[in-house]
């Protein structure tokens, strides 16, 4: 039917998915075959590409002894899989004069090329109002990766790395008008699914921001205390220096806040474990707090030893993410602040890994330390599934540049 209007809808920002009709479709096994990228490529760029953009695209990094043969190929496939799927006869692959296109019966309403043309507007609107309302219209549509499928893909990558940068621009403008309107709910909205789609890009600073500003401490000290974890164990950095200041903040509002205050205090006389056993921190807070207890127990000549403890398969490999990891991780924990005493000190410091500083204490007595710890596990099975593996604390270095270097070699060489 040369006179109907075909109406294909094409979601390819974080999800996948193309629609008929309001109904998805999928042609072939899966969105990322040959004729699937043919197909999208004719989606997004629907004034059309030259057939030897064409074929680049598509096979550029293979060894195609005739790529026209390939192409013409891949065209009849998608050519015939198209009605197959419930989509009207039509001639899909419109070819002319050397320009691939999509038919000019189809028209295409694709969440890529809307959001670049919003966000485009956007940035180039001179009246504020106007502007705003682009910018969530924008940052609204944009969920994710364009075709995140296919990110090995030069041409699929070229279009990620444009569209994440327009969204970046708007989402950053848009949230520094939030702010200069004391917009604090919506601030933490866009933040907070900015920070689900792009954890080590630092959103979570206004995501905290916006906590602060609602009064919400406690998600805040979490959100931080969550990002922190993962910056170290992911990327082995701290937090940036602007999330940091969010902390600073923090203090100042927790500590002219009754309500918080008193619930510290309910905790502080409720939970006498927590205070009997060793103490845990974050991995980051370890570190100087180790540097900081070198110095003092230097003048004592009191001894310390550095244990790392790491969850095993069972044949003394370190064991990788699975459903048990996590169960013996918090297993292994508790036996840790359950073995060792109050002024002891633990952290974790990867996913399967956690490093304890044990003050005043023998080689021996570490020995004791690990039965206890062995002993705390609760099923007898999985005693085995823990490697210790021991080094004294050099007070030596306290004080200096190398101060920390045997708690890295002790961490480094077991990862």
């Amino acid at each position: 039917m040369v006179n109907q209007t075909i109406i294909i809808k094409a979601r390819m920002l974080g999800n996948v998915e193309v629609l008929y009709n309001d109904k998805p479709f999928t042609i072939e096994r899966n969105n990322t075959t040959k004729v699937n990228q043919l197909f999208q490529m004719l989606l997004y760029y629907t004034n059309g590409l030259p057939r030897e953009q064409v074929m680049y695209n598509l096979f550029h990094n293979e060894d195609i002894a005739d790529e026209s043969n390939s192409l013409r190929a891949l065209v009849f496939r998608l050519r015939k899989a198209l009605p197959k799927v419930g989509l009207p006869d039509e001639d899909y692959v419109h070819v002319k004069r050397g320009q691939y296109r999509i038919s000019p019966n189809v028209t295409v309403e694709c969440d890529a090329i809307e959001f670049e043309n919003i966000a485009r507007q956007a940035l180039a609107s001179e009246d504020i109002k106007e502007q705003q309302k682009l910018l969530e219209e924008a940052v609204k549509l944009y969920n994710g990766d364009f075709l995140p499928g296919l990110s090995g893909v030069e041409w699929v990558v070229t279009v990620q790395v444009k569209l994440k940068k327009l969204y970046d621009r708007c989402l950053k403008q848009l949230m520094e008008m939030y702010i200069l309107q004391e917009k604090f709910d919506k601030l933490y909205k866009v933040s907070h699914k900015a920070d689900g789609l792009y954890p080590y890009d630092n959103w979570q600073t206004y995501e905290m921001q916006a906590l602060i500003e609602l009064g919400k401490a406690k998600e805040a000290l979490k959100l931080y205390e969550d990002t922190e974890a993962l910056m170290f164990q992911e990327l082995g950095v701290s937090v940036s220096q602007s999330m940091s200041a969010q902390l600073d903040k923090l203090g100042e509002q927790i500590k002219n806040n009754t309500d918080v205050i008193s619930e510290v205090k309910k905790n502080l006389d409720t939970s006498k474990e927590d205070i009997e056993g060793a103490f845990y921190c974050t991995y980051p807070i370890f570190v100087e707090s180790y540097r900081y207890i070198k110095r003092v127990i230097r003048r004592s000549g009191q001894s310390a030893w550095l244990m790392l403890c790491t969850i095993t398969d069972g044949k003394g490999f370190a064991l990788n993410d699975s459903d048990r990891l996590n169960l013996l991780s918090d297993e292994l924990s508790e036996a840790i602040r359950t073995s060792a005493r109050g002024g002891d000190m633990y952290a974790r410091y990867s996913n399967n890994q956690f490093v304890v500083l044990l003050l005043d204490i023998t080689q021996e007595d570490c020995v004791l330390v690990q039965a206890r710890i062995n002993e705390n596990l609760s099923k007898e099975s999985r005693k085995r599934y823990i490697k210790y593996h021991l080094a004294p604390v050099n007070l030596a270095s306290a004080g200096t540049d190398n101060d920390t270097d045997e708690l890295q070699d002790i961490v480094r060489g077991e990862d």
